[in-house]
């Protein structure tokens, strides 16, 4: 037997137009804990999601075992939330996936397609992880993350 292509749900994602006041909502109001904070460059950005000309500031938090990543698009976007990861309101769920080409192959079976290239993290704490997001044929995103593979 193969192992599974998809061994853990990342987080939900969820885009917010002010990183610091989300922050106070889900850690001071809701009880969660900071977890990590982090900026991702133009370049990342576009990479990763397909959005051009942004950057993101982001953090998770955590309860139990839940994670949620919040995001903040620099410059934010306005339009429906369905349109892109952008949009304040937007929400997407990450997978963490062994094998991020035949699950982009197999998604694309079903109507997902990319919205750019695989990125590979080149610093930090996911050094040699790639990341890219999928478009529903209908709408909504995924979000596949692949570790770098162990010897």
């Amino acid at each position: 037997m193969t192992a599974p292509l998809v061994s853990d749900v990342a987080h939900a994602g969820l885009t917010v137009d002010d990183l610091d006041d989300a922050l106070v909502l889900w850690c001071s109001g809701l009880g969660f804990a900071l977890g990590r904070t982090f900026t991702l460059d133009t370049r990342t950005t576009t990479a990763t999601t397909g959005v051009q000309g942004s950057t993101i500031r982001a953090a998770t938090v955590t309860l139990g075992d839940q994670r949620i990543e919040l995001l903040q698009y620099d410059p934010p976007r306005s339009g429906r939330a369905s349109d892109s990861p952008a949009h304040t309101g937007t929400v997407h769920i990450a997978l963490t996936v062994s094998d991020l080409d035949r699950v982009l192959d197999l998604c694309a079976a079903h109507g997902w397609r990319p919205v750019g290239e695989p990125h590979e993290m080149t610093s930090g704490a996911r050094t040699g992880t790639r990341i890219i997001y999928l478009e529903g044929a209908l709408g909504g995103f995924l979000e596949l993350i692949a570790p770098p593979q162990l010897p």
